[in-house]
């Protein structure tokens, strides 16, 4: 669980989070954010909120090597490439026709 701050309003039931406003890592951003640009407003604090952290570590981006289309020479994502069924790499845009000219069923 990650703790995370919203602003909270009390619309006469219950206390409310102003999801529209967004979350902060700390306390104090989320007052700054009040102080800010919401200094005209009056019944707005800030609430600490529990949520699940699906992901506990930045994502990492793996940048892919990318493979050139033997017939139409643009490079693609591995996945967009068949290197398996022919002697060349052939991409996905290329197969059908690179079929009918060499006859592959």
């Amino acid at each position: 669980m990650k703790k995370v701050y919203g602003l909270m309003v009390n619309s006469g039931d219950a206390d409310e989070m102003l999801w529209d406003h967004g979350v902060w890592e700390t306390e104090e951003a989320a007052n700054e954010y009040i102080e800010n640009e919401m200094s005209s407003i009056s019944g707005v604090w800030v609430g600490e909120i529990q949520v699940n952290d699906g992901i506990p570590e930045a994502a990492e981006y793996v940048e892919e090597e990318m493979v050139e289309c033997a017939l139409c020479g643009v490079e693609y994502n591995p996945e967009d490439v068949n290197t398996d069924d022919y002697d060349e790499a052939v991409c996905i845009n290329c197969e059908p026709g690179y079929k009918e000219n060499m006859n592959i069923a």
